[in-house]
């Protein structure tokens, strides 16, 4: 999942709060990184811990928000034949 920081000087710090806590969490971007958390059951599971844990890290951090970004849709595109 991808998360968007609104202070970059952040970054290492929010990859630390995840890494801790089990999740692989990459800076793929400036002000942004990918979190994922491959043990959890199910795809809803890991969105819920994955907003947890930015909930918990904002708390500790109040000066910093994180944004949840969209994953992006695929469309499956028919071709008439």
């Amino acid at each position: 999942m991808l998360i968007r920081l609104d202070d970059t000087t952040l970054v290492d710090d929010f990859c630390a709060h995840y890494r801790r806590s089990g999740f692989s969490a990459e800076r793929v971007g400036d002000d942004r990184v990918e979190v994922a958390r491959a043990d959890a059951p199910t795809p809803e599971q890991e969105r819920y811990e994955v907003l947890l844990h930015l909930r918990v890290w904002e708390a500790s951090n109040p000066e910093a928000r994180g944004e949840l970004l969209l994953e992006p849709v695929q469309v499956a595109r028919i071709h008439p034949e």
